[in-house]
C-alpha cells in the first residue's frame, strides 16, 4: 500500500483526521498526519515556509520507497501544491483546498493571527457532537506576512484529484470548482467544509482506493 501523509488546514490540527485514519488502519494503509507549525506555532509566526518545511520532513521519514499520496484540506492546499514536489509525492488530492495558480496569491497582505471562522462555516452538516469535539481544538493561525504565491505548482506535474464539497459553506462551490478544472480529475460530494468529521468514510476510500 502507498503511504498517505495528510495535512491539516487552518486552526486545524492533526486531530481533524481521527475519524479517518482508523479506516486506514483497517485497510492496512500507512499514514503520517504532522502538525503544521502555523498552527501549532502561531504565536512564533510560523507560515507557509513553515509548513512545508514539516511536510518535506514527514516525507523524508517515510519508510520503505512507495510512492506517497499527498492531501491538503482548504488552506493544506497552498501547502502541498509547494511540498508536493517532493521526490517521494506520487499524487495528490485537494479536499476542498486552495489549488492556485502561478501569481495567485493567498493571505492577508498583514499577517496577523486570525481567531477562527464560526463553526457554521467550517462544520455546518456535521452532528452536535462532533461540532463541539472539534471546536474545543480550534487555535489561531499565522496566515504569514506577506500574501503567500505559489511557485512549484506541483498539482501541474503529478496526477492530481480536486474534492468538490457541494455543501461547503467556507470555500464557494463555484470558486472550488474553477480550482477543480486545474486538477486531471475531480469529484464532487454532497458535504460541508470538514467531511473527515461526519463523513471519513468517503475520505477513507478515495485514499485506499488511491493507496493500492
Amino acid at each position: 500500500m502507498k503511504p498517505v501523509v495528510l495535512v491539516h488546514g487552518a486552526w486545524h490540527g492533526a486531530w481533524c483526521w481521527d475519524y479517518v485514519t482508523p479506516l486506514l488502519d483497517a485497510a492496512g494503509v500507512p499514514w503520517v498526519a504532522p502538525d503544521l507549525p502555523s498552527c501549532a506555532r502561531a504565536q512564533e509566526r510560523a507560515g507557509v515556509i513553515e509548513d512545508v518545511q514539516t511536510v518535506e520532513a514527514a516525507l523524508d521519514a517515510l519508510p520503505g520507497g512507495e510512492e506517497a499520496i499527498l492531501l491538503g484540506h482548504s488552506r493544506g492546499g497552498i501547502v502541498i501544491s509547494e511540498a508536493g514536489a517532493h521526490r517521494r509525492v506520487g499524487s495528490l488530492i485537494y479536499l476542498t483546498a486552495f489549488l492556485l495558480e502561478a501569481g495567485e496569491t493567498f493571505g492577508p497582505a498583514a499577517g496577523e493571527l486570525r481567531a477562527p471562522l464560526g463553526n457554521d462555516r467550517f462544520y455546518n452538516d456535521c452532528p452536535d457532537e462532533q461540532v463541539a469535539w472539534a471546536a474545543k481544538q480550534l487555535r489561531p493561525t499565522f496566515m504569514g506576512g506577506a500574501p503567500f504565491t505559489p511557485s512549484r505548482l506541483a498539482w501541474a506535474q503529478k496526477p492530481t484529484t480536486y474534492v468538490v464539497c457541494t455543501l461547503d459553506a467556507a470555500i464557494p462551490v463555484a470558486d472550488q470548482r474553477t480550482m477543480a478544472l486545474r486538477a486531471g480529475r475531480s469529484v464532487e460530494w454532497e458535504t460541508g467544509h470538514s467531511p473527515f468529521l461526519n463523513r471519513p468514510d468517503l475520505v477513507a476510500d478515495l485514499l485506499i482506493a488511491l493507496a493500492k
